[in-house]
């Protein structure tokens, strides 16, 4: 039977659920009838072929890094009084120096993201704890207000591959029915850096502001430790072949298939055939010329050789500088324009609550204690932990019912049904925190919805990055960088703003313009729904240009 597993005409849809068990290519083990997707090779040192262990082990690993590198961007949220109040650097400055930061979460991709596609992700992570332990160390003694805002400025730089890199690490390690669980896992470690602000206020109080930035450089410096002896390189490079119709795949490399007994047996796809089309059994073979025999043996690595930082070229060609401007030329995609416009608006609610939690629980007629204001973050984090286990196994479970729906074709728009639930969360969140402010109601309603906002922030992420990698997996590294600059930017614009914004206008009408706008902005998702797919149409040639000049 002629099934097209990757439908080349369309990038992202992918046949994804056998319905009628005649497909012949490797499927889950735990779901019989969905199909892998990518196709792992047939070299066990694939991560796609790695044991569940060693794929956890590393998961653990990246989700540690993201969330030591997060903690050292929002421990001081909850303190920002304080901080004016013994340093003298003002509120304003406070403010824009988180602007900055997010800036260069952004911009300082550009040379990361690159690093890491060409030489490996382990060295950049590592480089990048060592970094942000350094510059807290540095930030502990900034009295300044130009000081401040170039350490901000510098931890954003180093942070940066937490804001992209985890991401493709999750695309390496884990196929396209589970991606959106961990990437609500990645992105509950993401937001849930804000865990630091809850102990920040009792730091304050017993060992003076700088204390809060000197204990993230030794959270840091323990997450260096453990990623060095524990984090596993998962930059695995497949032989890119030709297709039938001219386009190049990485995934062309192996399929495998199952044997009539019952046994999984690896089987490499003819190099004539179109990658993702498997057509008669003859084209599942395990031998022959243009395929790799079975007795096949891959390299194995020692323990030690696997602490190496970075993976030598070996004849491979240096991307780097390719890497560094393709996620520019990546802007012309609607794709990717909505994701960076989607996850930017709701980054701007979150920063929104972060910029004003420390002023507004300070003030009359709460009057709450620097340490107090740091618990009321419990409130956010009960909502990004919620967050990071529901929205992507949610997300999952409703692509894969919908794919079942479309002859077990999955569309990445699948996914982006679940912003009509948060078109609704996220006005109700931001009406009860800062309304509930102006009005002198009970803190509870600012608790309620600080946890809301909590919730909101991470599921967008989660839907985002996955719907981006669904659309884009063979530029999927690139693709990130380019959503991430779009989000930061205006992230960066907003913080540097938000302040007199608040200020100028009062809390509830500041915060009932926000809670529309929020309202409105979402509803984009709707968009994509109807006209995603012709965007991905129309964008094709384009799209599959670009990959074959990355990987030829």
């Amino acid at each position: 039977m002629d099934v097209s597993i990757e439908h080349r005409e369309s990038p992202g849809t992918v046949t994804l659920v056998d319905l009628a068990g005649t497909i012949h290519a490797k499927h889950s083990a735990a779901h019989k009838e969905i199909i892998l997707s990518p196709m792992p090779s047939a070299d066990p040192e694939d991560p796609l072929n790695w044991s569940p262990w060693r794929k956890w082990k590393t998961t653990l690993c990246t989700l540690l890094f993201t969330w030591c590198v997060c903690c050292s961007s929002s421990a001081c949220f909850s303190v920002f009084v304080p901080i004016y109040e013994q340093s003298g650097i003002s509120l304003d400055h406070l403010n824009q120096g988180t602007g900055y930061m997010y800036l260069l979460f952004g911009w300082g991709l550009l040379f990361w993201q690159p690093l890491a596609l060409t030489f490996g992700r382990r060295g950049v992570f590592l480089l990048c704890l060592l970094g942000t332990c350094l510059m807290n160390v540095w930030a502990g003694y900034a009295v300044t207000n130009g000081t401040w805002i170039a350490s901000r400025i510098l931890i954003g730089f180093f942070g940066a591959p937490s804001e992209a890199l985890a991401e493709v690490v999750m695309a390496d390690l884990w196929f396209a029915h589970e991606r959106g669980t961990y990437m609500g896992l990645y992105v509950m470690s993401l937001y849930g850096g804000q865990l630091a602000a809850v102990p920040a206020g009792y730091i304050t109080n017993a060992m003076g502001w700088p204390w809060v930035l000197w204990w993230c450089a030794i959270l840091n410096a323990v997450g260096f430790v453990v990623c060095f002896f524990c984090l596993e390189e998962t930059m695995y490079h497949r032989e890119a072949l030709p297709t039938a119709n001219g386009n190049v795949s990485g995934n062309a490399h192996a399929a495998a298939a199952s044997s009539t007994d019952g046994v999984n047996a690896s089987a490499v796809l003819d190099k004539k055939a179109e990658v993702g089309v498997v057509g008669s059994d003859s084209s599942l073979r395990a031998g022959g010329p243009d395929t790799a025999l079975a007795g096949t043996s891959y390299p194995v690595k020692s323990y030690w050789q696997k602490l190496a930082p970075f993976v030598p070229l070996h004849g491979r060609r240096n991307t780097f500088w390719e890497q560094a401007y393709k996620p520019l030329l990546l802007v012309r995609f609607p794709g990717i324009v909505f994701g960076g416009f989607i996850y930017g608006c709701y980054l701007n609610w979150f920063s929104i609550v972060n910029a004003t939690v420390s002023v507004f629980f300070n003030s009359p007629p709460y009057n709450w204690s620097a340490a107090n204001v740091g618990l009321s973050y419990i409130a956010e984090l009960l909502g990004t932990y919620l967050s990071g286990f529901v929205a992507g196994r949610l997300a999952d479970s409703l692509t894969i019912r919908l794919a079942k729906r479309n002859g077990g074709v999955m569309e990445p728009e699948f996914r982006l049904w679940l912003f009509a639930l948060l078109a609704l969360l996220a006005p109700t969140g931001l009406f009860l925190y800062g309304i509930g402010y102006a009005k002198g109601i009970s803190e509870w309603s600012m608790l309620f919805g600080m946890l809301f906002v909590g919730f909101i922030g991470p599921a967008c992420g989660s839907l985002t990055v996955t719907y981006i990698v669904d659309c884009f997996r063979e530029m999927s590294g690139e693709a990130l960088i380019s959503v991430i600059l779009i989000r930061n930017t205006m992230n960066f614009g907003f913080n540097y703003g938000v302040t007199p914004w608040v200020d100028n206008l009062g809390a509830q009408d500041a915060f009932l313009m926000a809670g529309l706008i929020a309202f409105a902005t979402t509803l984009v998702f709707l968009v994509m729904i109807v006209w995603g797919k012709k965007m991905r149409v129309a964008g094709a040639p384009a799209y599959w240009k670009l990959v074959e000049e990355t990987m030829s």
